[in-house]
């Protein structure tokens, strides 16, 4: 029985300091009148992150033929954004060097 407990208590204290990385934006920005412009804000959180600076590597319409990918830094509060050109809204955010990804879809 204390095995078993000692083991409970490491899992769950090894899972509450994983890893974790969230879009928690992601939307068209209108520059003109044109409702096909495909410039979009990204924005997203890491939590539980082991260094800082947190490189976040994002893939925008990864499934197209020509998905593009943008890289950048996530702040000592753990929030990054960015601005991308999308034609699928789709994304995908990854930690790097880390197998730790979200996915999101534009709203």
């Amino acid at each position: 029985m204390k095995t078993f407990l000692a083991a409970a208590l490491l899992v769950s204290s090894v899972s509450a300091f994983a890893t974790s990385i969230k879009i928690t934006d992601f939307y068209f920005i209108r520059t003109s009148t044109d409702l096909r412009a495909p410039l979009a804000d990204l924005c997203g959180k890491v939590e539980g992150a082991t260094s800082v600076p947190t490189f976040i590597q994002i893939k925008i319409d990864k499934t197209s033929k020509g998905y593009s990918s943008y890289n950048t830094i996530a702040g000592e509060d753990g929030k990054f954004c960015l601005a991308v050109i999308t034609y699928r809204g789709t994304a995908e955010a990854s930690i790097m060097g880390t197998n730790v990804a979200t996915e999101g879809l534009i709203r």
